[in-house]
């Protein structure tokens, strides 16, 4: 019964997981509760945005009617305070400006990202009823979440109101209390239908495209989700009030699920905004338990680098959880499959790391010099284990195989393998043979010099 080449690499994988114990393939970096060190602290934080370019974590302070701008050591940097109940928060970075989204103020204020000094306000058609969330896209257009009308509305990045999509209602173009708002790379829109507890998708100009969840506890249900974030191909998702973070593809298949209700590490208690900064780390707002949370996902948005980091720091376990969560086309990629050959050769697995890099060799065509030259050093080794477990028909065909990949120090071990192979278990005779080879060389040598004389 013969196999393919990818149900080999399957059952492979199965069997290399089985071999690993099972453990979270996530986990919290930081907690920040105590900002500034002096009252008040956080109450209730419900949006949380990451200025890379400025080096600082934004807060709106929800409970405290405040906007904070903290320094990467969770020191209070600068504080608005006076706001009316701020929820969502966007920024534009080409404009150099933030957007604070006043829930009870009914208004989407827009400051400077230098100062923080007004610059003035979104002016809907209609005017905001206790909107919630905000999102900019890479073109600079604001999409907001007009929570109280039960409405989307397109702003320009000038800020004049484009169009608006969305009523109260039932129906898959309608909503009940949306929340959180976000595009895509492709332009599409996500809404969190809040109290529909389910998330639905619009094309760049409203028209429906598909939803995914419903309300209860299990998995694939939601209760009252708010906010949402992408990054490529990740949707994250705060499912309020499950106190859990989850996590889909663009396609609504649910990835990963993070957290349960607590007040520990890597627990919730009804979680809001969440945002990604440029080094993979997930920000949470943990507004029920007044702390922001922050979780390295680079494991799901940059697995490559994540998978480095991991064989660096010999995180055997969590190198495998990453490594089968990446479908078979990614695991082909040459980097992934570099690492996962490093990964083999770390554990003394020379049997696994040979079929990587033998499907190297036949695969990688712009490197395939270096995986010969690979080969011919794991053949070796190979051989040499073989040879020690006295297996001396299978070690010669190693040494051979090491030889003909270019590695030279494999000959003399082949030749004498061979050698014992064939009944000469005598060290002496062979220096016998050696030496009569010598003579033999030597004798002839004379010989032609005496012809030569005469």
């Amino acid at each position: 019964m013969k196999f393919s080449r990818e149900a080999f690499l399957a059952f492979m994988f199965l069997l290399i997981i089985f071999s690993v114990a099972e453990g979270a393939s996530w986990e919290v970096e930081k907690i920040i509760e105590e900002v500034g060190g002096e009252l008040p602290f956080l109450d209730y934080p419900v949006g949380i945005l990451v200025d890379d370019q400025n080096q600082l974590i934004l807060v709106n302070d929800w409970g405290n009617n405040r906007f904070l701008s903290l320094t990467p050591d969770e020191q209070i940097q600068k504080a608005l305070t006076g706001l009316n109940s701020p929820a969502g928060l966007g920024k534009d970075e080409q404009r150099n400006r933030i957007y604070i989204v006043e829930q009870k103020a009914n208004q989407v204020r827009v400051i400077n990202s230098d100062d923080f000094s007004t610059s003035g306000f979104l002016k809907a058609k209609t005017p905001l009823q206790e909107p919630r969330g905000i999102w900019i896209d890479e073109e600079g257009k604001i999409y907001v979440a007009d929570t109280g009308k039960s409405r989307i509305v397109v702003f320009s990045p000038e800020g004049e109101e484009l169009f608006t999509f969305g009523k109260e209602g039932m129906g898959n173009d309608e909503f009940y209390y949306p929340r959180g708002v976000a595009v895509d790379g492709d332009g599409h829109i996500w809404v969190v239908d809040t109290q529909h507890h389910c998330i639905k998708v619009f094309d760049e100009k409203g028209n429906f495209l598909f939803r995914f969840g419903q309300g209860g506890e299990g998995e694939e249900d939601f209760n009252q989700p708010r906010y949402l974030f992408i990054q490529g191909n990740w949707v994250f998702i705060s499912d309020y009030r499950n106190h859990r973070i989850k996590v889909y593809n663009r396609e609504g298949v649910l990835q990963e699920i993070m957290g349960e209700e607590g007040r520990g590490e890597g627990e919730f208690s009804f979680p809001e905004g969440l945002w990604i900064d440029k080094d993979g780390k997930l920000w949470i707002a943990d507004a029920g338990n007044n702390r922001l949370q922050v979780i390295d996902v680079n494991f799901l948005i940059n697995p490559k680098l994540h998978l480095a980091s991991l064989l660096e720091e010999g995180e055997s376990q969590k190198f495998m959880q990453v490594m089968e969560r990446l479908s078979p086309e990614e695991r082909e990629d040459p980097e992934v499959a570099r690492l996962l050959l490093e990964f083999f050769r770390k554990r003394g697995d020379l049997d696994r790391a040979i079929y990587q890099a033998e499907d190297l060799f036949l695969n990688d065509s712009a490197n395939r010099d270096y995986w010969k030259k690979t080969l011919g050093e794991l053949y070796y080794e190979k051989g040499v284990h073989l040879r020690e477990e006295g297996k001396l028909k299978e070690a010669q065909e190693f040494f051979r195989k090491s030889w003909q990949s270019g590695n030279s120090h494999s000959l003399f071990l082949y030749l004498w393998t061979s050698f014992l192979l064939l009944g000469g278990s005598n060290l002496f005779i062979l220096i016998l043979a050696i030496i009569l080879l010598f003579l033999i060389m030597v004798f002839s040598r004379l010989r032609k010099g005496h012809y030569r004389g005469w």
